[in-house]
């Protein structure tokens, strides 16, 4: 009996031994901060490292991306990529910075930016192109860096068809010959793409006697721009025209805009970027003349794709890659709200 004891002591230490030696594969989650939360699993010896794509936004509270981080997580999986999707809680330029540091800290393969601040960010991806990693930016880009494209609206032009859109409003309602005074709300104004947009707004409507009253910053946080403007109305309700460079202050239940509703009412004209279910559902509540919308869907996809060519060796001819526009109108609200994938509206 003692000699089956000992057969068995020694079978068992060699059971033990044999799986504190064997190699495994080790997943590590970061604890440091929320954005920074990423799992992935780190290779075996002689396995071939994981491609990785890591897109930075601008913020986690701005929905304006949902549809931009769908595709991209639908074209990564079919690339066989992994896809990372990193944002400060709300929009910190510093906070940005802090996150593109650990990427090029953990030498990921790709880096796709929508920048907030320009001048900040363009040391940092040069700083990553030099280490070898491949840069891009989409939504919001840093022209003056040595990223490697952009994807996403042709910003400026996106501001000139808005102004258009003013423009032919104001004349059907024969208010072109009035002195107008215009309210304007941007992102954050340290961005290139919202400068490029209010900079094509500017162009198209200057055949009109327009005043630029005020140009309020939203920090693209949904709630404190329909806050912005409900507080703005009722202090300063005798502006004419309302452009927002983003869709921000429609995400609002349109029943909780009083006073724009009711300075809407009174012959206010708005025009408003983007086209997503909610901001149509407003827009055909009453609360914009005209909308420009842009494609989310494609700056998600050809990001990855393209993305996915840089760091395979291949050559991506075109620096400027632009998605298209889409335009909204009370004359096909309706149509637009058919065609839309809904949004839960809080």
């Amino acid at each position: 009996m003692k000699n089956k004891g000992c057969i068995l002591l020694i079978i068992l230490l060699i059971f033990v031994s044999a799986c504190e030696n064997r190699q495994t594969t080790s997943i590590r989650i970061s604890k440091n901060k929320p954005h920074e939360q990423a799992i992935y699993k780190e290779p075996l010896p002689n396995q071939e490292k994981e491609k990785i794509i890591s897109f930075v936004t601008k913020s986690l509270d701005n929905p304006v991306f949902i549809e931009a981080k769908e595709e991209a997580e639908r074209v990564s999986s079919q690339l066989g990529v992994k896809m990372e999707w990193l944002a400060p809680m709300v929009v910190d330029s510093q906070e940005q910075e802090k996150i593109v540091e650990s990427l090029i800290e953990r030498k990921v393969d790709g880096i796709v930016i929508s920048v907030l601040d320009t001048k900040k960010m363009t040391p940092l991806i040069n700083k990553a192109v030099s280490k070898g990693i491949k840069v891009a930016t989409f939504d919001s880009d840093a022209p003056a860096s040595n990223r490697a494209f952009y994807v996403g609206t042709d910003n400026y032009e996106l501001g000139k068809e808005s102004g258009e859109s003013l423009v032919k409003i104001v004349k059907e309602k024969n208010l072109d010959h009035r002195h107008l005074k215009v309210l304007i709300m941007t992102g954050v104004k340290e961005s290139v793409n919202m400068q490029e947009r209010i900079e094509g707004f500017k162009k198209a409507t200057e055949e009109l006697d327009l005043e630029i009253v005020d140009m309020v910053e939203s920090f693209d946080d949904i709630n404190r721009a329909s806050e912005l403007l409900e507080n703005y109305v009722k202090e300063n309700p005798h502006f004419d025209l309302f452009f927002s460079a983003g869709a921000w202050p429609l995400f609002s239940p349109p029943e909780g805009m009083i006073s724009y509703k009711r300075w809407k009412e009174n012959g206010g004209i708005a025009v408003i970027v983007d086209t997503f279910y909610p901001i149509v559902y407003a827009a055909n509540k009453g609360l914009a003349d005209a909308l420009v919308g842009q494609d989310f869907h494609e700056m998600g996809r050809l990001s990855v794709e393209n993305m996915y060519k840089l760091i395979n060796g291949d050559e991506v001819k075109e620096t400027m890659i632009y998605t298209g526009l889409e335009f909204g109108s009370p004359h096909n609200y309706e149509e637009l709200l058919k065609r839309k994938k809904p949004w839960e509206i809080k």
